[in-house]
């Protein structure tokens, strides 16, 4: 074989390493409001069927992709969202929608899951973490798996017997494009684990914020690597036990966030902690998302007593803080309407002299919306919030927009608007933007196109510091604005 070089991702000199002195700057400023919110919304929602199939179908989500993500198995993506509806029954996987045979994918999937709802109770049971919890977890994560893939000393692929619930015996370092990645060898496993074990505590008794804590174990614990297979699966498990226990939700790295995921962990490898830190808060935002659908689903609640239960719950702790609440995310809205007319007046100039070049008269101008005016792109709004960001738009509480209007021999207008997540309100905005091509036909109808800009949104809350949020917001604002100018180009 030919020698292959080494990538250290444990540094035997120091072993694992801790945070910063003061990591606080590595927070992210979005999770304390997702905290805050989704904990009012699962006091009022407690007992609630609507709840209980939310985190079912959680459950579902996590424990199919963390084993897509590690290339266990593949499943379709329609099968999926199947699953993720329905459980995990047989029928919905059929011939050719998995790459493994159905009943092993099925017996993995329950595992995982079972794992998943196994962290829930050991949040609620108040355990410490300890290296018998880990080494639970890999038993259960494992169970029906009796092989791995492997190399023999000749460098040809072999199967290898697992190990279950035990610290590796042997060496694990992959061979990817020539090059050796070392992790903590198996003599120093054991004293690794009591390190980070403490070194978490140390954090928790700290209160480092919850999303550094769980990047920080995720990461540290990939380093060790400390079993024979399935520690990826592991370390989401431990991470998604971090956020849970302080009323977030679990880590679910999905197969659309692989990249951004093995960036992240790359980063931190090198010392940058901070992209997998800003990958959970994201991560945390999409489920945030998806849980303001439940109280929209309460409308329609077939037990109307568990629903009279939770509306009378909201009700009297809105009515102390509605106002309050209400005052501090609209003047954080209003920090975000200035710096967005701010930077698309900015922008206006260059862009109606690009135009120009195609149509001698063309203009790009900014609007802003009024209390005459803000009611205006309800259709796009409820478009955008359903096909392509998944959440329910609320307008009835909150409503704004900034719009850039362009005219040459087409009309275009890139808006941000901005309005509720979920209903009733809950204290959280988002600025959705999007892209809308108009043109005339030969009939003299106006025919529209709306071209998202954004995958997520942006999500804000009431308890963010206005310079903190103008921060975070500023950069998202600017990929938005990359996006929806690539698109105009492509549509001249």
């Amino acid at each position: 074989m030919k020698n292959a070089s080494t990538h250290a991702i444990w540094n035997p000199k120091t072993g694992i390493t801790d945070l910063e002195a003061d990591p606080h700057e590595l927070r992210a400023s979005e999770v304390p409001g997702i905290r805050a919110v989704w904990a009012d919304q699962r006091e009022r929602l407690k007992g609630t069927a609507q709840l209980a199939d939310f985190t079912e179908k959680l459950s579902r989500e996590w424990a199919i992709e963390t084993g897509v993500i590690e290339n266990l198995y593949e499943i379709e993506r329609g099968v999926t969202q199947s699953l993720i509806e329905q459980g995990f029954r047989a029928e919905l996987l059929s011939h050719g929608s998995t790459n493994k045979p159905r009943d092993y994918v099925l017996q993995l999937l329950r595992d995982q899951k079972d794992v998943l709802d196994g962290v829930f109770d050991f949040v609620k049971s108040n355990r410490s973490l300890s290296a018998s919890y880990f080494k639970e977890l890999h038993a259960a994560l494992l169970r029906s798996q009796e092989t791995t893939d492997g190399l023999d000393a000749l460098g040809h692929p072999v199967r290898i017997r697992l190990i279950k619930g035990a610290w590796k015996a042997q060496a694990n370092y992959p061979v990817r494009n020539g090059v050796t990645y070392t992790y903590c060898p198996p003599e120093h496993v054991s004293s690794e684990m009591d390190r980070l074990i403490e070194m978490h505590a140390n954090h928790v008794s700290r209160n480092i914020p919850t999303e550094i804590q769980a990047a920080w174990l995720h990461h540290r614990f990939a380093q060790i690597h400390p079993f024979q297979d399935g520690n990826g699966r592991v370390a989401r498990a431990i991470a998604s036990l971090v956020l849970v226990k302080d009323g977030l939700f679990p880590l679910v790295v999905t197969r659309n966030d692989r990249s951004k995921y093995l960036d992240g962990l790359e980063a931190a490898d090198n010392g940058n902690l901070k992209p997998l830190i800003d990958l959970i808060a994201k991560l945390q935002i999409t489920q945030f998302r998806k849980a303001t659908d439940i109280s929209q689903a309460l409308l329609v609640e077939e037990d109307v007593q568990a629903a009279l239960r939770g509306l009378r719950k909201a009700a009297d702790k809105v009515a102390a803080e509605k106002i309050a609440t209400l005052r501090g995310v609209f003047e954080l809205a209003h920090q975000i309407e200035d710096d967005l007319n701010s930077r698309l007046n900015a922008i206006a100039p260059t862009i109606a002299e690009a135009l120009q070049r195609v149509t001698a008269v063309a203009t790009a101008s900014v609007a802003q919306s009024t209390a005459q005016t803000d009611h205006y792109f309800r259709a796009q709004i409820i478009e955008i919030a359903k096909k392509h960001i998944d959440y329910f738009a609320d307008t009835s509480e909150y409503r704004s927009w900034i719009a850039l209007n362009m005219r040459w021999s087409r009309r275009s207008r890139l808006v941000f608007a901005i309005h509720g997540v979920g209903r009733p309100f809950n204290g959280s905005l988002i600025c959705a933007p999007f892209l809308e091509f108009m043109d005339t036909d030969e009939d003299g109808q106006t025919r529209s196109a709306l071209v998202p800009v954004s995958e997520d949104g942006f999500v804000f809350f009431y308890n963010e510091k206005g310079d903190s949020l103008l921060a975070r917001f500023k950069p998202w604002r600017e990929n938005a604005l990359k996006v929806a100018l690539k698109e105009l180009t492509q549509n001249l």
